[in-house]
């Protein structure tokens, strides 16, 4: 036989053996796979019972625990890593409202699963009663998300300002919906904690009870007893007006002060609390002017 069709033929061969292995495997398959959904039907549904979870690695941005994570996510003992629903997951964890985000990862290159979590940070906290429990503390972050907190330091706790002026009203999915304004309280204060925070540190109280109505933001400090500031205003300006009246009144003897309006532009009306006479104050900023008006009621 000539090479050419030596070679024809053992081509042919190779190719119909390849042909011959790749039915009968097919079919090995096929009846594998009836065997186990005749046997045991639950096994083609969960593929990845064979890859179980090892380990959870949590990493996290503020001040919760592992053990509030393993508490969360209440996971089985057995779990298998393959079938770990993470949406609903996920969904646990951002139910306390201290969690502002979280991202979960299957490892199986090790059998881990991961969470990374960032939490929300407390700029006021609030006393809330629900029915007729007691009042209980929560905190108020940045983006008006109210939540219990976890993990956080008393001494911490107690340099927040408390809240007042406002109704919380229930969310559909359970929990508090957000306050209105908080992102224009947070500016107030991180702006008031940099530029005069001796001032800053003796405020007790934010109220928004004028905040809808007339876009004003009110505080209760131990040394001024209420300071009104403008919310659609330049923060850093009214502070720097407040730190210069209370500055001039100072070395110039006056009694302490009952009130400051810095709501009202270039004009900052001032109350004192003590109804005795006041000498002459000169601000050092162009344009405003001390409207002092005694008083003895506070």
């Amino acid at each position: 036989m000539p090479r050419e069709g030596h070679r024809r033929m053992v081509l042919a061969g190779v190719k119909f053996a390849t042909l011959c292995v790749f039915v009968l495997g097919c079919g090995w398959a096929a009846l594998e796979i009836y065997r186990t959904w005749a046997s045991d039907p639950a096994r083609l549904k969960e593929p990845g019972q064979a890859v179980p979870l090892k380990q959870v690695v949590f990493a996290t941005d503020g001040r919760l625990e592992r053990a509030w994570l393993d508490q969360t996510l209440a996971l089985p003992k057995n779990a298998s890593l393959m079938t770990l629903d993470l949406s609903a997951l996920g969904s646990r964890l951002l139910a306390s409202g201290q969690v502002k985000s979280v991202v979960l990862r299957r490892r199986f290159s090790d059998n881990t699963l991961q969470v990374t979590v960032e939490e929300r940070m407390p700029i006021a906290r609030l006393m809330v009663q629900a029915g007729e429990g007691s009042p209980r503390l929560r905190l108020a972050a940045r983006d008006g998300v109210v939540y219990e907190g976890i993990g956080y330091e008393r001494a911490l706790l107690e340099r927040l300002p408390w809240l007042d002026g406002l109704r919380l009203r229930r969310a559909a999915k359970g929990g508090f919906e957000p306050i209105a304004g908080m992102e224009r309280v947070a500016e107030l204060l991180t702006a008031a904690e940099g530029l005069v925070p001796q001032l800053c540190a003796g405020w007790q109280v934010v109220s928004l009870a004028r905040l809808s109505s007339d876009q004003e933001i009110m505080v209760r400090s131990r040394e001024i007893p209420e300071i009104i500031f403008d919310a659609r205003g330049n923060f850093p300006r009214q502070l720097a007006k407040l730190d210069d009246i209370v500055d001039s009144l100072r070395k110039h003897g006056a009694p302490p002060l009952a009130r400051v309006n810095l709501a009202l532009g270039s004009q900052v009306p001032v109350e004192l609390q003590d109804a005795g006479p006041m000498p002459p104050v000169r601000s050092t900023l162009p344009k405003t002017i001390f409207q002092p008006k005694p008083r003895s009621d506070f």
